[in-house]
């Protein structure tokens, strides 16, 4: 099934430039987008949003971390390494299990959905495209982004639930930011 799901999905690629195009930067843009969306979050000067900011990027980290740890483990071998593909994008054959690129976006989006709904659903959107683009380019088969997802949300649910244990972090670089850019508010 995850063969054959890629196989739907990638055989889509090289047939229209505009969608080839589109999908290309869903793959590998979209989570710029969301750091610009994150910074967005930041410079509202809200301190609530300034600590899902915080929590996000710890979110992030711990979940690459993870990944980096369990990809060798697992050494799923990417979609073009055992299969003729339609591949967009040059990539590593590295093993793929679970996407970095996936379990980025995934991350972030997880942790600002548990505090911020409006944001969160925006983010959680972005991260759904990033998945489907890296099996529309064929460098991920859709299990690696599902590996991704669950990966992330575990993380997401570890990092919201000791959010009080770790509230020191935030509060921190709010201070830190605080003092270095004059007149930034203080709202919550």
């Amino acid at each position: 099934m995850n063969v054959q799901l890629f196989q739907w999905l990638n055989e889509a690629a090289g047939r229209y430039a505009w969608l080839d195009d589109l999908m290309k930067v869903c793959a590998q843009d979209i989570v710029w987008i969301m750091l610009a969306i994150l910074a967005l979050m930041w410079f509202t000067g809200r301190e609530s949003n300034q600590k899902l900011v915080v929590y996000a990027c710890l979110t992030a980290a711990a979940a690459l971390l993870l990944a980096s740890l369990i990809s060798p483990e697992v050494n799923h071998p990417r979609p073009f390494v055992d299969h003729q593909v339609n591949q967009l994008i040059p990539h590593a054959p590295d093993p793929s299990f679970p996407s970095d690129h996936a379990t980025l976006a995934f991350s972030l989006a997880f942790a600002v959905l548990f505090g911020n709904r409006r944001f969160g659903v925006l983010l959680l959107g972005l991260a759904t495209l990033t998945g489907i683009a890296r099996v529309f380019v064929g460098v991920h088969y859709p299990a690696d982004i599902a590996g991704a997802v669950v990966l992330s949300f575990i993380v997401g649910i570890v990092v919201w639930g000791l959010r009080w244990r770790l509230e020191a972090v935030p509060l921190f670089f709010i201070r830190l930011y605080r003092k270095i850019v004059p007149g930034s508010s203080s709202s919550s």
